[in-house]
C-alpha cells in the first residue's frame, strides 16, 4: 500500500496543478484576474514539486512526464490566453474598428479576442518540443510556459484601467501576443534553476536571479511584480546569448570546435 501511495504522489501534486488551471481559467473568463493569478501560481507551485518529488522519491514515469505536459497546457497555456480574452473582450477599440450603434453584431469585438487562444496552442506546441528535446536538460530554449503564464497574469492585475480605457491597448496586446507565441517556440537559449549544488560558482546567475526576484516581489507585490521578473529574465537570457555566456551556445560552439 505505502509503495503505491509512494507512486503517485507526484502523479497527485501534477493533478493539483491541472485542477489549478481550470479553476484559475473559470476566474479568467468572469475577468476576476487577480483570483485566476493566484491560481496560476498555485499551479506554479505544484508544478515545482512534482518533478521535485518524483526524482526524490525516485518514481519517474512516462506517463508521469505525459500527464505533466497536459497539466501545464491548462494551467499555462489556457488560464492565461482566457485572461488575455477577456481583456480583448473589454477594452476600447480605435475608431476605425468600431461599428456604429445601429449596428447590433460587431465583428472586430466578436472575433478578435479569440486570438488569444493562439497563445494556448503555441503553448502545447512548446510543451510538445520539450518532452523531445534532449538539449534542455540543464537549461530551457524557448520561453518557458509558465514565465509566459506569469507574465500575462502579472500585466492584466498591475494594470487593467490603463488596459481598458486604452485605444492604443488593442495594438500592445496584439504585438505582445504574437511576440509571446514566437519566444514560446523560438531557438533562443534561456537558463533555467535548476541546480546540480548550491554553490555560488557556477551558479551565480541563479543565485543573483533569485535574489533580484525576492527584491522585486517584495517592492511590487506578490501578484503584480512577476511581469517586471519574467522581462528580466528574457532580457538577461538575451545577454547571455549575444555575449555567447549561453550554455546552449557553449554546447553548439564545443560541436563546432570538435568537428
Amino acid at each position: 500500500m505505502s509503495n503505491i501511495i509512494k507512486r503517485n504522489i507526484p502523479n497527485a501534486l501534477t493533478c493539483s496543478n491541472l485542477i489549478s488551471g481550470c479553476i484559475a481559467t473559470c476566474f479568467a473568463f468572469i475577468g476576476d484576474a487577480k483570483m485566476a493569478l493566484i491560481w496560476i501560481l498555485a499551479g506554479a507551485t505544484f508544478d515545482f514539486f512534482d518533478g521535485m518529488s518524483a526524482r526524490f522519491l525516485k518514481v519517474s514515469s512516462p506517463i508521469g512526464k505525459e500527464l505533466d505536459s497536459l497539466a501545464d497546457c491548462v494551467t499555462f497555456g489556457v488560464a492565461p490566453s482566457t485572461m488575455v480574452f477577456y481583456e480583448l473582450m473589454v477594452i476600447d477599440y480605435p475608431s476605425f474598428l468600431t461599428t456604429p450603434e445601429a449596428f447590433s453584431f460587431d465583428p472586430y469585438r466578436t472575433f478578435i479576442p479569440f486570438l488569444a487562444f493562439l497563445m494556448a496552442a503555441f503553448s502545447a506546441l512548446r510543451l510538445a518540443k520539450f518532452n523531445i528535446d534532449t538539449r534542455q536538460t540543464d537549461s530551457f530554449i524557448g520561453l518557458p510556459t509558465p514565465a509566459n503564464a506569469l507574465f500575462w497574469g502579472s500585466l492584466i492585475v498591475t494594470s487593467p484601467a490603463w488596459l481598458e480605457n486604452n485605444a492604443g491597448a488593442l495594438v500592445y496586446i496584439l504585438v505582445l501576443l504574437l511576440l509571446s507565441c514566437y519566444l514560446l517556440v523560438s531557438e533562443i537559449p534561456m537558463f533555467a534553476l535548476k541546480f546540480k549544488n548550491f554553490k555560488w560558482q557556477g551558479n551565480a546567475i541563479r543565485h543573483s536571479f533569485i535574489i533580484f526576484t525576492a527584491v522585486v516581489l517584495v517592492t511590487f507585490g506578490v501578484l503584480k511584480g512577476w511581469w517586471i521578473v519574467i522581462a528580466c529574465y528574457f532580457l538577461i537570457s538575451l545577454g547571455l546569448l549575444l555575449t555567447g555566456r549561453s550554455k546552449i551556445t557553449k554546447m553548439n560552439h564545443d560541436k563546432e570546435h570538435k568537428l
